[in-house]
């Protein structure tokens, strides 16, 4: 019986040992594991290696930069300063004054046209004067039917295209001139011209358009990922190829809200100061837009980030020859730097020039413990 107890008593005490062995085993092989280079995301080099790898290591922290985004754009008119310039009445062309190119000045002769329509208003202005010179001022109605013809005479003469000089002219001579002499509203350029001596013209017929050049729109197409940093009244720097090493600068006045299905671009309307003259429409140009700056942003060089399977990572430097492998979260790309959101503190020491070498190194190690 005695004998019996002690061969069980035997039997557990195996067992138990046996139990113990086995969790040790277990218990090493994770150890192991989380030692293991590959699975920890350490790097550990030899100084001989580190001295064939031209590293360059620099301190994680946060930077103030400018927004800057360029966009390709085209030179046009200042439509605010652009008239396009038609003949009011019916007539022929007697004499041109001006020809495409020329400059003129707001009050400047255009084109001399001999029109019987203008001739009729004259006599029409004059008959009402003379009308409204015999009736004394009073509240009859006589004299307000007087007054009325008057001023709709009045109105029809400055509607067919005479000015206010010409109308107190032909009211001091009733003298009426043969001819209507169109004049330019603006100063500017003649950029278009449709009259020739002895044309006829009717009412509506387009005679000129002139512009003031001194003040041109560009279009931008700005791409859809960078529309948010574009702002009305922004200021924007526009080079041409015709004059590489000159800077137009030019201010944002209107962003379209509708987005180009073809291009995925918005239009961009700047204001251009020409008063050079150096800009011409139909150029194309480059368009700088310069953004206030963005303060207290974790900016990294883009050179820093390596793509591992589906993260994107980079190597932390921990000492003289270890290395970390990090997996970061990232955000807008601001030129040749990286917003950080997540996965770097400030203070860190990063690796950004290298890192693909360190990559490449992991992917090795990783290979190896497979």
């Amino acid at each position: 019986m005695i004998a019996q107890h002690l061969k069980i008593r035997i039997l557990i005490l195996g067992i138990i040992s046996l139990i113990v062995i086995m969790l040790s085993c277990k218990k090493a092989e994770e150890l192991k594991e989380e030692d293991s280079p590959a699975n920890s995301g350490i790097i550990t080099l030899t100084e001989e290696s580190l001295k064939l790898i031209d590293l360059k290591i620099e301190e994680v922290g946060y930077k103030t930069i400018p927004i800057e985004l360029s966009a390709s754009g085209k030179v046009g008119f200042n439509e605010k300063r652009l008239v396009h310039i038609t003949s009011r009445v019916s007539g022929w062309v007697e004499k041109v004054y001006v020809f495409e190119g020329d400059k003129v000045g707001v009050g400047d002769s255009l084109v001399s046209i001999y029109s019987p329509e203008f001739l009729s208003a004259q006599a029409e202005f004059i008959q009402a004067e003379e009308r409204l010179k015999k009736i004394f001022e009073s509240d009859s109605i006589e004299y307000h039917t007087a007054l009325t013809l008057y001023q709709s005479a009045k109105v029809k003469l400055l509607l067919l295209g005479a000015t206010e000089k010409d109308v107190q002219t032909l009211e001091g001579t009733h003298h009426p001139s043969s001819h209507l002499i169109i004049k330019s509203p603006l100063a500017g350029t003649i950029i278009g011209s449709n009259v020739v001596v002895g044309n006829v013209v009717e009412k509506g017929t387009n005679l000129f358009r002139v512009s003031d050049l001194s003040s041109l729109w560009v279009t931008a197409n700005v791409y859809e990922k960078d529309i948010r940093l574009v702002k009305r009244g922004q200021k924007v720097q526009v080079r041409v190829s015709s004059f590489p090493d000159k800077i137009f600068p030019g201010t944002v006045e209107a962003i379209n809200d509708v987005l180009d299905e073809t291009t995925r671009t918005f239009k961009v309307r700047i204001e251009v100061d020409n008063r050079s003259g150096d800009l011409r429409p139909e150029m194309f140009c480059e368009c700088v837009f310069k953004g206030e700056l963005r303060k207290e942003l974790l900016i990294i060089p883009i050179s820093a980030v390596q793509t591992v399977g589906e993260e994107k990572v980079v190597f932390v430097h921990l000492s003289q020859t270890s290395f970390e492998k990090r997996v970061i979260k990232t955000g807008d790309e601001i030129g040749d730097q990286v917003e950080v959101l997540e996965g770097l503190k400030v203070g860190e020491k990063l690796v950004t020039e290298g890192s693909f070498t360190l990559k490449s190194e992991l992917l090795k190690s990783e290979l190896g413990e497979e």
